[in-house]
Order: C-alpha cells, then sequence, then structure tokens
C-alpha cells in the first residue's frame, strides 16, 4: 500500500518534510502540496488503487479530505498540525508527530462512524449557538505576541460571549422533538471534543453507531463563564440547564450557520444522519 501525505504548500509543513523522509524510507510514499482542498480531494479521487492518505492539518484539512475518504478502501491517518486538533484528543493523547507516525505504521486501519449534514460528511463535531460562532470567528483572533495559536479559542470565548444573542433551536429525531428553544449551545459530535480541547460529549464513541448531541439552555451571560469552569472540570452534565441525547439521526432547524469541524456551513434546515463503519481510520493506542 502506498502512503501518500497531503501537505498544505506552507513553510511550516515543508519544515516536516525532513521527518516524514527520515521515518519513511522502507515505504512507498509520496509527499503532495496543494493549494487548495478541491486540488486534494481530486487527487484522492483520482487515486484508483487502496492508499494511506495522511492528514497533515487540523480538523478543517481533516473534515476537506474526509470528503472524498469517506465510503472509499482508502485509509485515514490523523497528523495532527492546525489550531485546535479537537478530533485527534479522542484518539491519543501524544502530540509529537513523529511519534505518531511512527506508532501509526504499527497499526491496521479500522472502521469508524463519520456523520452526514445534508450533502456533506463530518467527523468529529458540529455547534450551533454560541460555540458556532466562537469557532467561525477564531480565525479572525490577530496573532498576539507570546500568545500561543492553540489559545485562539479562549480568547474567542471571551470577546463573543458578552456579544452573542441567544439562538433559537429546535431538534427532532425519528418524529419525536427532543429540543425547542433558546439556547446558548447545541452540539451534534461523533466524537468528544472540540473547541480547542473541551470534551463536550465525553460518552461519544466513534464506533458505536450514534452521534451525541448536548444542548445548553439560554442562562444570563454573566452565568455563562460560571458553565464553562463546569464544563473544564468534567461537570457539566451535572447542571440542569444540560442536556444529552444519543442518536442516529436528527433535523435541526435554527436560522443561523453551524459550524463543522472548523468550517462555517449554512443551510435552512440541517438533516445529520449517522454512517456506520463508513471510513477506514488509523487508530492509535491511548496513551
Amino acid at each position: 500500500m502506498k502512503h501518500i501525505f497531503m501537505m498544505h504548500d506552507t513553510k511550516r509543513h515543508h519544515d516536516l518534510e525532513g521527518v516524514i523522509h527520515d521515518i519513511m524510507q522502507e515505504y512507498v510514499y509520496e509527499i503532495v502540496y496543494t493549494t487548495s482542498m478541491q486540488d486534494s480531494q481530486k487527487y484522492i479521487q483520482n487515486c484508483l488503487e487502496p492508499s494511506r492518505f495522511y492528514a497533515v492539518g487540523g480538523d478543517g484539512t481533516i473534515n476537506g479530505l474526509l470528503q472524498a475518504l469517506v465510503h472509499s478502501d482508502h485509509e485515514l491517518v490523523i497528523l495532527p498540525f492546525g489550531t485546535g486538533n479537537d478530533f485527534c484528543r479522542t484518539l491519543t493523547k501524544e502530540k509529537n508527530i513523529r511519534q505518531l507516525l511512527i506508532q501509526s505504521l504499527k497499526q491496521e486501519s479500522q472502521k469508524v462512524d463519520t456523520i452526514q449534514i445534508n450533502d456533506r460528511y463530518y467527523l468529529n463535531s458540529a455547534c450551533f449557538g454560541l460555540d458556532s460562532i466562537i469557532a467561525n470567528k477564531v480565525h479572525d483572533i490577530p496573532d498576539i505576541p507570546f500568545v500561543p495559536e492553540s489559545q485562539s479559542y479562549i480568547i474567542s470565548i471571551f470577546k463573543q460571549v458578552f456579544r452573542y444573542d441567544n439562538h433559537h433551536v429546535k431538534i427532532v429525531s425519528d418524529g419525536k422533538c427532543l429540543y425547542d428553544n433558546q439556547t446558548i449551545l447545541c452540539t451534534l459530535n461523533n466524537a468528544q471534543y472540540y473547541g480547542g480541547g473541551f470534551q463536550i460529549t465525553p460518552q461519544a464513541h466513534i464506533q458505536d453507531g450514534y452521534m451525541d448531541i448536548c444542548v445548553v439552555d439560554r442562562v444570563p451571560k454573566i452565568k455563562i463563564p460560571y458553565l464553562v469552569t463546569y464544563l473544564l472540570s468534567h461537570q457539566l452534565h451535572r447542571r440542569h440547564e444540560v442536556h444529552y441525547y444519543k442518536v442516529k439521526e436528527a433535523t435541526v432547524y435554527c436560522h443561523y450557520s453551524c459550524n463543522i469541524d472548523g468550517e462555517e456551513y449554512k443551510a435552512d434546515s440541517y438533516h445529520f444522519q449517522v454512517c456506520p463503519q463508513s471510513l477506514n481510520l488509523v487508530l492509535y493506542k491511548k496513551s
């Protein structure tokens, strides 16, 4: 099987080449630089023999490549090299790309679930409400000296909290209305983490055939940082404003855009459907 590294044409990614060449000497491999996600998807679609593709980047990069990899015979390896790297947090605590690449070469791929939203797929998280606004605006935060890029989400939270107008969300699943109210947070997850490391759906599992929904009722804005402390301490489920659901399909009605794996997405309504065992993913050993 050929190993193909999908890279952005940036200095940061070019600097990673040495690590790849060092580790992959005994394997058939290729490094592909593209300037757009459309080009990356087209490259994968034109690859006729089953190959192992390495997504070098964050959740947005994974999401873009996923559109061409889902329901195919190709395999996916995730090498976290982005801002939040939330999906990879579900797979492993290891952050060193060299160590992850070495480890991946010892692992077989496994079938995992994806979620289809209208005509797109995602692997990690889709969110509405305040968390969607934060995720959509995170890249608008200018570079701040001495502030790591990974902390952009925290800065975005404090910037957006007191600007936020509550969104109305209605969720229907299997003909039953699960939720119909004003909310500050609504996320439909395949995996556990989002927003730069918040474990919002700790019971989620990427091989169980279900999506995990977390919805938080509208609260006074002054209480939002207080709820964040519950989230950070893994106690959010204790709050009466918080609701969890585990379903196979759902339709969300919301007049605002959502955020899918770090990318903004707008539709009149949003239909979610779990696609069981639809992706060949290399899973790391739990560290």
